[in-house]
Protein backbone atom coordinates (compact mmCIF):
# COMPACT_ATOMS: atom_id res chain seq x y z
CA UNK A 1 0.00 0.00 0.00
CA UNK A 2 1.16 3.46 -0.54
CA UNK A 3 2.04 5.33 2.38
CA UNK A 4 0.98 2.94 4.88
CA UNK A 5 -0.73 0.41 2.76
CA UNK A 6 -2.34 -2.02 5.09
CA UNK A 7 -3.52 -5.57 4.99
CA UNK A 8 -7.03 -6.13 6.14
CA UNK A 9 -7.83 -8.62 8.84
CA UNK A 10 -10.28 -11.49 8.78
CA UNK A 11 -13.22 -11.48 11.10
CA UNK A 12 -15.17 -8.26 10.74
CA UNK A 13 -18.92 -8.05 10.40
CA UNK A 14 -18.90 -8.99 6.72
CA UNK A 15 -17.45 -12.42 6.08
CA UNK A 16 -14.73 -12.87 3.51
CA UNK A 17 -16.67 -15.44 1.53
CA UNK A 18 -19.69 -13.21 1.08
CA UNK A 19 -20.52 -12.35 -2.53
CA UNK A 20 -17.58 -14.25 -4.08
CA UNK A 21 -16.78 -13.37 -7.69
CA UNK A 22 -15.99 -16.22 -10.03
CA UNK A 23 -13.23 -16.54 -12.53
CA UNK A 24 -15.81 -16.26 -15.31
CA UNK A 25 -16.67 -12.81 -14.02
CA UNK A 26 -12.97 -11.98 -14.12
CA UNK A 27 -12.70 -13.04 -17.76
CA UNK A 28 -15.76 -11.01 -18.69
CA UNK A 29 -14.24 -8.00 -17.00
CA UNK A 30 -11.03 -8.55 -18.95
CA UNK A 31 -12.96 -8.36 -22.19
CA UNK A 32 -14.32 -4.99 -21.11
CA UNK A 33 -10.83 -3.81 -20.17
CA UNK A 34 -9.27 -4.97 -23.43
CA UNK A 35 -11.98 -3.54 -25.65
CA UNK A 36 -12.85 -0.32 -23.89
CA UNK A 37 -10.42 0.52 -21.14
CA UNK A 38 -10.31 4.18 -20.14
CA UNK A 39 -7.48 6.13 -21.71
CA UNK A 40 -5.81 6.69 -18.37
CA UNK A 41 -5.44 2.92 -17.95
CA UNK A 42 -4.34 2.25 -21.48
CA UNK A 43 -1.64 4.91 -21.56
CA UNK A 44 -0.33 4.73 -18.03
CA UNK A 45 2.62 2.56 -18.94
CA UNK A 46 3.85 4.85 -21.69
CA UNK A 47 3.33 8.43 -20.58
CA UNK A 48 3.85 10.17 -17.23
CA UNK A 49 0.82 11.79 -15.65
CA UNK A 50 0.98 15.56 -15.99
CA UNK A 51 1.29 17.80 -12.95
CA UNK A 52 -2.15 19.16 -13.73
CA UNK A 53 -3.50 15.62 -13.55
CA UNK A 54 -1.86 15.21 -10.17
CA UNK A 55 -3.89 18.11 -8.84
CA UNK A 56 -7.27 17.05 -10.12
CA UNK A 57 -7.15 13.25 -10.00
CA UNK A 58 -8.62 11.25 -7.17
CA UNK A 59 -6.60 12.10 -4.07
CA UNK A 60 -3.30 10.26 -3.99
CA UNK A 61 -3.32 8.23 -0.86
CA UNK A 62 -0.88 5.75 0.51
CA UNK A 63 -2.41 2.96 2.52
CA UNK A 64 -1.42 0.08 4.75
CA UNK A 65 -2.00 -3.58 3.92
CA UNK A 66 -5.31 -3.94 5.68
CA UNK A 67 -6.90 -6.86 7.45
CA UNK A 68 -9.00 -8.83 4.92
CA UNK A 69 -12.37 -8.38 6.59
CA UNK A 70 -11.97 -4.66 6.97
CA UNK A 71 -11.09 -4.38 3.29
CA UNK A 72 -14.03 -6.49 2.17
CA UNK A 73 -16.37 -4.48 4.31
CA UNK A 74 -15.13 -1.21 2.85
CA UNK A 75 -15.02 -2.18 -0.80
CA UNK A 76 -18.29 -4.14 -0.92
CA UNK A 77 -20.26 -1.55 1.00
CA UNK A 78 -18.87 1.20 -1.22
CA UNK A 79 -20.03 -0.58 -4.36
CA UNK A 80 -23.54 -1.14 -3.02
CA UNK A 81 -24.11 2.10 -1.08
CA UNK A 82 -22.25 5.23 -2.12
CA UNK A 83 -23.29 6.97 1.09
CA UNK A 84 -21.37 4.46 3.20
CA UNK A 85 -18.40 6.14 4.84
CA UNK A 86 -15.91 3.54 6.12
CA UNK A 87 -13.40 4.37 8.83
CA UNK A 88 -10.41 6.22 7.45
CA UNK A 89 -7.03 4.51 7.36
CA UNK A 90 -4.61 5.79 9.97
CA UNK A 91 -2.72 9.04 9.35
CA UNK A 92 -0.10 9.97 8.35
CA UNK A 93 -1.00 7.95 5.35
CA UNK A 94 -0.36 9.73 2.12
CA UNK A 95 0.43 13.25 2.97
CA UNK A 96 -1.74 16.10 1.86
CA UNK A 97 -2.80 17.42 -1.51
CA UNK A 98 -3.03 21.18 -2.04
CA UNK A 99 -6.32 22.52 -0.72
CA UNK A 100 -9.11 21.84 -1.12
CA UNK A 101 -7.98 18.32 -2.02
CA UNK A 102 -6.64 17.28 1.39
CA UNK A 103 -6.59 13.50 1.33
CA UNK A 104 -5.21 12.44 4.69
CA UNK A 105 -8.04 10.63 6.43
CA UNK A 106 -10.23 10.10 3.39
CA UNK A 107 -11.44 6.51 2.98
CA UNK A 108 -9.76 4.19 0.50
CA UNK A 109 -11.33 1.15 -1.06
CA UNK A 110 -8.56 -1.40 -1.42
CA UNK A 111 -8.80 -4.63 -3.29
CA UNK A 112 -9.20 -7.49 -0.87
CA UNK A 113 -9.38 -10.97 -2.31
CA UNK A 114 -10.17 -9.64 -5.78
CA UNK A 115 -7.90 -7.76 -8.21
CA UNK A 116 -8.63 -4.05 -8.47
CA UNK A 117 -8.74 -3.47 -12.25
CA UNK A 118 -7.10 -0.59 -14.05
CA UNK A 119 -3.43 0.07 -14.69
CA UNK A 120 -1.20 2.17 -12.48
CA UNK A 121 -0.04 5.59 -13.63
CA UNK A 122 3.29 7.32 -13.09
CA UNK A 123 3.11 10.47 -10.98
CA UNK A 124 6.62 11.84 -11.45
CA UNK A 125 8.39 10.87 -8.23
CA UNK A 126 11.47 8.69 -8.00
CA UNK A 127 11.52 4.90 -8.03
CA UNK A 128 14.16 2.60 -6.57
CA UNK A 129 16.32 1.72 -9.56
CA UNK A 130 18.63 -0.59 -7.58
CA UNK A 131 16.62 -1.62 -4.51
CA UNK A 132 18.45 -2.23 -1.25
CA UNK A 133 16.60 -3.34 1.87
CA UNK A 134 17.94 -2.97 5.41
CA UNK A 135 16.36 -5.14 8.12
CA UNK A 136 16.23 -3.64 11.61
CA UNK A 137 15.15 -6.00 14.41
CA UNK A 138 14.32 -3.35 16.98
CA UNK A 139 14.18 -4.36 20.63
CA UNK A 140 14.02 -8.11 20.07
CA UNK A 141 16.53 -8.75 22.84
CA UNK A 142 14.99 -6.40 25.38
CA UNK A 143 13.49 -7.75 28.58
CA UNK A 144 9.83 -8.61 28.09
CA UNK A 145 10.02 -8.57 24.29
CA UNK A 146 8.38 -12.01 24.04
CA UNK A 147 6.03 -14.06 26.16
CA UNK A 148 8.03 -17.25 25.64
CA UNK A 149 11.53 -18.10 26.75
CA UNK A 150 13.83 -19.05 23.93
CA UNK A 151 17.45 -19.56 23.02
CA UNK A 152 19.67 -17.32 20.92
CA UNK A 153 19.39 -17.64 17.17
CA UNK A 154 22.10 -16.81 14.63
CA UNK A 155 20.91 -15.10 11.46
CA UNK A 156 23.46 -15.43 8.66
CA UNK A 157 22.97 -14.42 5.05
CA UNK A 158 25.54 -14.61 2.21
CA UNK A 159 27.89 -11.65 1.99
CA UNK A 160 26.76 -10.06 5.25
CA UNK A 161 27.99 -10.11 8.81
CA UNK A 162 25.93 -12.59 10.84
CA UNK A 163 23.54 -11.23 13.48
CA UNK A 164 22.42 -12.87 16.70
CA UNK A 165 18.91 -12.62 18.08
CA UNK A 166 18.56 -13.20 21.81
CA UNK A 167 15.05 -14.46 21.15
CA UNK A 168 13.06 -15.47 18.06
CA UNK A 169 10.49 -17.98 19.34
CA UNK A 170 8.49 -18.26 16.12
CA UNK A 171 11.43 -17.89 13.75
CA UNK A 172 10.00 -14.76 12.15
CA UNK A 173 13.21 -12.73 12.46
CA UNK A 174 15.25 -15.29 10.57
CA UNK A 175 12.41 -15.82 8.09
CA UNK A 176 12.34 -12.12 7.19
CA UNK A 177 16.10 -12.06 6.67
CA UNK A 178 15.98 -15.21 4.51
CA UNK A 179 13.12 -13.84 2.42
CA UNK A 180 14.73 -10.47 1.72
CA UNK A 181 18.03 -12.18 0.96
CA UNK A 182 16.40 -14.48 -1.62
CA UNK A 183 13.77 -12.30 -3.33
CA UNK A 184 16.26 -10.65 -5.71
CA UNK A 185 16.32 -12.09 -9.21
CA UNK A 186 12.99 -13.91 -8.87
CA UNK A 187 10.29 -13.55 -11.50
CA UNK A 188 8.04 -12.16 -8.77
CA UNK A 189 10.39 -9.26 -7.99
CA UNK A 190 11.11 -8.99 -11.71
CA UNK A 191 7.67 -7.48 -12.29
CA UNK A 192 9.08 -4.22 -10.94
CA UNK A 193 11.37 -3.85 -13.98
CA UNK A 194 8.51 -2.66 -16.21
CA UNK A 195 8.24 0.56 -14.18
CA UNK A 196 10.53 3.54 -14.69
CA UNK A 197 11.38 7.06 -13.54
CA UNK A 198 11.02 10.48 -15.18
CA UNK A 199 14.24 9.92 -17.14
CA UNK A 200 12.91 6.66 -18.57
CA UNK A 201 15.27 4.52 -16.48
CA UNK A 202 13.72 1.20 -15.51
CA UNK A 203 13.85 -0.41 -12.08
CA UNK A 204 16.28 -3.34 -11.94
CA UNK A 205 15.99 -6.66 -10.13
CA UNK A 206 19.44 -7.32 -8.62
CA UNK A 207 20.06 -10.68 -6.99
CA UNK A 208 21.40 -9.24 -3.73
CA UNK A 209 18.83 -6.82 -2.32
CA UNK A 210 19.44 -7.34 1.40
CA UNK A 211 21.76 -4.51 2.42
CA UNK A 212 22.26 -5.46 6.05
CA UNK A 213 20.77 -6.75 9.33
CA UNK A 214 20.86 -4.75 12.56
CA UNK A 215 19.75 -6.21 15.88
CA UNK A 216 19.21 -2.97 17.81
CA UNK A 217 18.57 -3.70 21.48
CA UNK A 218 19.47 -0.19 22.64
CA UNK A 219 15.76 0.60 22.89
CA UNK A 220 12.31 -0.42 21.74
CA UNK A 221 9.01 1.05 20.64
CA UNK A 222 7.22 2.80 23.51
CA UNK A 223 3.61 1.73 22.99
CA UNK A 224 2.34 4.37 25.42
CA UNK A 225 3.59 7.26 23.29
CA UNK A 226 0.81 7.35 20.71
CA UNK A 227 -0.02 11.09 21.00
CA UNK A 228 -3.62 9.93 20.92
CA UNK A 229 -3.79 9.76 17.12
CA UNK A 230 -0.96 7.30 16.57
CA UNK A 231 1.49 9.93 15.36
CA UNK A 232 3.77 9.21 18.30
CA UNK A 233 4.18 5.62 17.11
CA UNK A 234 4.96 6.65 13.54
CA UNK A 235 7.45 9.22 14.72
CA UNK A 236 9.29 6.61 16.80
CA UNK A 237 9.46 4.27 13.80
CA UNK A 238 10.84 7.04 11.59
CA UNK A 239 13.40 7.96 14.26
CA UNK A 240 14.60 4.36 14.36
CA UNK A 241 14.81 4.36 10.57
CA UNK A 242 16.93 7.50 10.77
CA UNK A 243 19.22 5.78 13.28
CA UNK A 244 19.48 2.86 10.87
CA UNK A 245 20.63 5.21 8.12
CA UNK A 246 23.57 6.12 10.34
CA UNK A 247 24.23 2.57 11.48
CA UNK A 248 24.41 1.24 7.92
CA UNK A 249 26.17 4.41 6.70
CA UNK A 250 23.77 4.83 3.83
CA UNK A 251 24.67 7.95 1.88
CA UNK A 252 22.18 7.78 -0.98
CA UNK A 253 18.66 7.16 0.30
CA UNK A 254 16.97 6.96 -3.09
CA UNK A 255 17.18 3.15 -3.36
CA UNK A 256 17.03 2.28 0.35
CA UNK A 257 14.15 0.80 2.35
CA UNK A 258 14.52 0.40 6.11
CA UNK A 259 12.29 -2.36 7.50
CA UNK A 260 11.61 -1.68 11.18
CA UNK A 261 10.55 -5.08 12.56
CA UNK A 262 9.18 -5.19 16.09
CA UNK A 263 8.95 -8.07 18.59
CA UNK A 264 5.77 -9.46 20.09
CA UNK A 265 5.39 -7.16 23.09
CA UNK A 266 6.92 -3.98 21.66
CA UNK A 267 4.88 -3.98 18.48
CA UNK A 268 2.88 -1.12 16.94
CA UNK A 269 -0.36 -1.03 18.99
CA UNK A 270 -2.20 0.97 16.36
CA UNK A 271 -2.00 -1.83 13.80
CA UNK A 272 -4.50 -4.10 15.47
CA UNK A 273 -6.88 -1.35 16.58
CA UNK A 274 -6.87 0.36 13.15
CA UNK A 275 -6.91 -2.81 11.07
CA UNK A 276 -3.62 -2.95 9.22
CA UNK A 277 -0.83 -5.52 9.12
CA UNK A 278 2.05 -3.35 7.90
CA UNK A 279 2.69 -0.12 6.01
CA UNK A 280 5.41 1.87 4.29
CA UNK A 281 6.00 5.60 4.48
CA UNK A 282 8.34 8.42 3.50
CA UNK A 283 9.72 11.10 5.77
CA UNK A 284 8.84 14.60 4.60
CA UNK A 285 8.79 17.16 7.43
CA UNK A 286 6.34 19.54 5.76
CA UNK A 287 3.64 16.89 5.41
CA UNK A 288 1.29 14.91 7.64
CA UNK A 289 0.92 17.50 10.34
CA UNK A 290 4.65 17.69 10.92
CA UNK A 291 4.93 14.20 12.39
CA UNK A 292 8.35 13.83 10.74
CA UNK A 293 9.65 17.29 11.59
CA UNK A 294 13.32 17.30 12.64
CA UNK A 295 13.81 13.81 11.20
CA UNK A 296 16.00 13.44 8.13
CA UNK A 297 13.84 13.78 5.04
CA UNK A 298 13.76 11.32 2.17
CA UNK A 299 13.80 8.08 4.21
CA UNK A 300 11.60 5.26 2.92
CA UNK A 301 10.76 2.91 5.76
CA UNK A 302 8.50 -0.05 6.35
CA UNK A 303 6.62 -0.53 9.60
CA UNK A 304 6.59 -4.29 10.22
CA UNK A 305 4.67 -5.05 13.43
CA UNK A 306 4.92 -8.52 14.97
CA UNK A 307 2.42 -9.88 12.53
CA UNK A 308 1.72 -13.10 14.43
CA UNK A 309 -0.09 -10.94 16.97
CA UNK A 310 -2.75 -10.66 14.23
CA UNK A 311 -1.85 -13.69 12.11
CA UNK A 312 -5.35 -15.06 11.65
CA UNK A 313 -6.33 -11.65 10.32
CA UNK A 314 -3.34 -11.08 8.05
CA UNK A 315 -3.39 -14.16 5.85
CA UNK A 316 -2.53 -17.15 8.01
CA UNK A 317 -2.81 -20.33 5.90
CA UNK A 318 -3.64 -18.27 2.81
CA UNK A 319 -1.09 -20.33 0.86
CA UNK A 320 0.15 -23.16 3.07
CA UNK A 321 -1.78 -25.42 5.42
CA UNK A 322 -0.95 -26.54 8.93
CA UNK A 323 1.77 -25.06 11.16
CA UNK A 324 3.75 -23.83 8.17
CA UNK A 325 0.83 -21.68 7.07
CA UNK A 326 0.89 -19.88 10.40
CA UNK A 327 3.90 -17.97 9.07
CA UNK A 328 2.34 -17.12 5.68
CA UNK A 329 1.49 -13.54 6.76
CA UNK A 330 5.14 -12.72 7.47
CA UNK A 331 6.41 -12.85 3.90
CA UNK A 332 3.06 -11.93 2.33
CA UNK A 333 2.85 -8.63 4.21
CA UNK A 334 6.59 -7.92 4.09
CA UNK A 335 6.76 -8.60 0.36
CA UNK A 336 3.70 -6.41 -0.22
CA UNK A 337 5.37 -3.43 1.45
CA UNK A 338 8.82 -3.98 -0.03
CA UNK A 339 7.51 -4.08 -3.60
CA UNK A 340 5.33 -1.02 -3.05
CA UNK A 341 8.34 0.85 -1.74
CA UNK A 342 10.35 -0.06 -4.84
CA UNK A 343 7.75 1.35 -7.24
CA UNK A 344 6.45 4.14 -4.98
CA UNK A 345 9.12 5.03 -2.40
CA UNK A 346 7.60 8.49 -1.96
CA UNK A 347 4.40 6.84 -0.74
CA UNK A 348 2.11 9.01 -2.88
CA UNK A 349 3.18 12.24 -1.21
CA UNK A 350 2.57 15.54 -2.93
CA UNK A 351 4.45 18.56 -1.59
CA UNK A 352 2.69 21.87 -0.86
CA UNK A 353 4.14 23.34 -4.06
CA UNK A 354 2.42 20.62 -6.10
CA UNK A 355 5.52 18.50 -6.70
CA UNK A 356 4.63 14.81 -6.70
CA UNK A 357 6.96 12.63 -4.64
CA UNK A 358 4.98 9.47 -5.36
CA UNK A 359 5.91 7.06 -8.13
CA UNK A 360 3.48 4.47 -9.51
CA UNK A 361 -0.07 3.95 -8.25
CA UNK A 362 -3.67 3.77 -9.39
CA UNK A 363 -5.00 7.17 -10.56
CA UNK A 364 -8.51 6.35 -9.41
CA UNK A 365 -8.07 5.32 -5.79
CA UNK A 366 -4.28 5.41 -5.24
CA UNK A 367 -3.85 1.66 -4.81
CA UNK A 368 -0.24 0.56 -5.30
CA UNK A 369 1.01 -2.62 -6.94
CA UNK A 370 0.56 -4.60 -3.71
CA UNK A 371 -2.80 -3.15 -2.74
CA UNK A 372 -4.38 -3.97 -6.08
CA UNK A 373 -3.68 -7.67 -5.53
CA UNK A 374 -4.02 -8.10 -1.76
CA UNK A 375 -5.38 -11.52 -0.74
CA UNK A 376 -6.34 -12.56 -4.27
CA UNK A 377 -7.52 -16.15 -4.11
CA UNK A 378 -8.92 -15.77 -0.62
CA UNK A 379 -12.54 -16.07 -1.81
CA UNK A 380 -11.90 -18.14 -4.93
CA UNK A 381 -8.78 -20.30 -4.49
CA UNK A 382 -6.85 -20.96 -7.66
CA UNK A 383 -8.12 -17.95 -9.58
CA UNK A 384 -5.56 -16.13 -11.75
CA UNK A 385 -3.34 -13.93 -9.63
CA UNK A 386 -3.82 -15.92 -6.43
CA UNK A 387 -1.20 -15.87 -3.68
CA UNK A 388 1.24 -18.77 -3.90
CA UNK A 389 4.71 -19.97 -2.99
CA UNK A 390 7.64 -18.69 -5.03
CA UNK A 391 11.14 -20.14 -5.08
CA UNK A 392 13.83 -17.82 -3.75
CA UNK A 393 17.20 -17.40 -5.44
CA UNK A 394 18.72 -20.08 -3.17
CA UNK A 395 15.86 -22.54 -3.53
CA UNK A 396 13.71 -21.77 -0.47
CA UNK A 397 9.94 -21.50 -0.97
CA UNK A 398 8.19 -18.38 0.35
CA UNK A 399 4.47 -17.54 0.27
CA UNK A 400 3.71 -14.22 -1.42
CA UNK A 401 0.76 -12.39 -2.89
CA UNK A 402 0.80 -11.48 -6.55
CA UNK A 403 1.65 -7.93 -7.70
CA UNK A 404 0.00 -5.68 -10.23
CA UNK A 405 1.53 -5.80 -13.69
CA UNK A 406 0.56 -3.12 -16.21
CA UNK A 407 1.91 -5.38 -18.96
CA UNK A 408 -0.20 -8.42 -18.10
CA UNK A 409 -3.13 -9.56 -20.24
CA UNK A 410 -2.14 -7.75 -23.45
CA UNK A 411 -1.47 -4.56 -21.50
CA UNK A 412 -4.85 -4.41 -19.77
CA UNK A 413 -3.09 -5.29 -16.52
CA UNK A 414 -3.63 -8.01 -13.91
CA UNK A 415 -2.15 -9.51 -10.78
CA UNK A 416 0.92 -11.59 -11.63
CA UNK A 417 4.29 -12.89 -10.52
CA UNK A 418 3.30 -15.61 -8.06
CA UNK A 419 3.13 -18.34 -10.70
CA UNK A 420 -0.66 -18.11 -10.95
CA UNK A 421 -0.78 -15.60 -13.79
CA UNK A 422 -3.68 -15.18 -16.21
CA UNK A 423 -2.95 -17.40 -19.26
CA UNK A 424 -2.90 -14.43 -21.64
CA UNK A 425 0.29 -12.93 -23.13
CA UNK A 426 1.75 -9.64 -21.95
CA UNK A 427 1.12 -6.52 -23.98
Amino acid sequence: MTKRRGEIAKGAEMTMNALPRRVTTRLALLVVLLVGAPAAWATSTSAPVSKQHVHVASPAKAGPILLPTVGNQWSRAFRTAQSYNPPAPPCPESGKLPGPFSNCGLPEFPAVGQPYPGNMAYWGGHVQLKPKIYLVLWGWGREGAFNADCARERVAEPGLRAATLKCDPDGTGKLMADFISQLGGTAWAGLQTQYYDSAGRHITNPRNQLGGIWVDDSGNLDKAKTNGDGSGIYRQLAQEAARAVGHFRVGDLADADFVIAQPQNYSDPIAQSSGYCAFHDYTEPVLQGGVYNNIRSGISYTNMPYILNMASSCGANLVNSGPRGKLDPVTIALGHEIEETVTDPGAEDILPNGTAVGGWYDPFDANENGDKCAYVGMDTPGEPGSAANIRGNRGTNFPVQSLWSNQAVLGAGWCAGAGTDMPVPNG
